[in-house]
């Protein structure tokens, strides 16, 4: 009888003991890192604000940002100040007429818009910041004009680093910083989702607004020819940057033309088109936070 009732203790310890470590192992689990990857995209990156919206809302854990281009301009608002609210009040109160004040042609030998104006207008809403002041850890991307190479931008003044990962070929000037020479984001790495990899992120969501469909010009101006065929150098360096392949991670691609259907001063579609595409996309941002595990 006694042996019986030794024995049922030993197991009984045993069992328990299990269950504790169990659960202790998986209270004591740590948290996948989430890296965000948003794309440049002109103004059609105003649909970042609805994909970080969604992502909010749902408690999307953000651990790193990486943006190019405008979603260096998105990525840097939001990880100064992670509040989309605030975000969403800023952009939809960008009036056409404001817009175009920041677009006014100022042509010179360097680029058909001189740029002085949306600096101006950067140093309004961001000010003085550096990457040190972001509350979430934040790279932006920029392209090296004289050798090619991706510059990945982690420290120093965030306003001139956006400018030169905003500086169109041909419509923005080239930006000179740290004794380099810098061009958009977008022509080396328009979907920066392998950087976000590379800097320690477990999972990868990635906003994509590179085209997704031949367009229809017949007799193009000159803003016209640059931007297709910037739009077209965008989207065959998004297809080498991106592994299909890689299981933790996960592309999120806005309706191209949608987006393109709005004018470029009905910010709040552009916003909603992101917020669409986001809820659409939740599951597999759920699932992908689950099996990844």
């Amino acid at each position: 009888m006694a042996e019986t009732v030794y024995l049922y203790l030993i197991i009984g310890i045993i069992i328990i003991g299990t269950a504790i470590l169990y659960f202790y192992k998986k209270k004591s689990k740590k948290r996948l890192k989430v890296g965000l990857a948003l794309g440049s995209g002109g103004m059609n990156g105003l649909a970042h604000i609805g994909v970080l919206k969604v992502l909010e809302e749902n408690k999307v854990p953000i651990d790193c940002i990486v943006g190019s281009s405008m979603g260096a301009v998105i990525g840097a608002c939001y990880s100064l100040n992670p509040n989309i609210k605030e975000l969403e009040k800023i952009a939809v109160s960008l009036t056409k007429w404001k817009l175009m004040k920041l677009a006014k042609m100022g042509i010179s030998k360097k680029s058909l818009i001189s740029g002085d104006k949306i600096e101006i207008f950067l140093e309004e809403l961001i000010g003085d910041k550096s990457f040190s002041d972001t509350k979430i850890p934040f790279k932006i991307i920029a392209t090296d004009l004289n050798s090619g190479e991706e510059l990945v931008i982690e420290k120093g003044r965030l306003v001139n680093a956006i400018m030169a990962s905003i500086s169109i070929p041909g419509i923005l000037p080239p930006v000179r910083l740290n004794k380099r020479l810098l061009v958009d984001g977008g022509v080396i790495n328009p979907t920066p989702v392998n950087v976000a990899k590379k800097i320690g992120s477990d999972v990868v969501i990635g906003v994509d607004l590179t085209m997704q469909s031949k367009a229809e010009l017949k007799e193009p101006n000159i803003f016209q020819t640059l931007l297709r065929s910037y739009e077209i150098l965008r989207t065959q360096s998004t297809k080498f940057n991106i592994n299909k392949d890689d299981k933790s991670l996960l592309i999120i691609k806005p309706d191209m033309a949608r987006l393109k259907s709005f004018k470029f001063y009905e910010i709040q579609k552009f916003i909603e088109e992101g917020e669409k595409t986001a809820k659409n996309a939740m599951h597999k941002i759920k699932s992908l936070l689950l099996n990844s595990e």
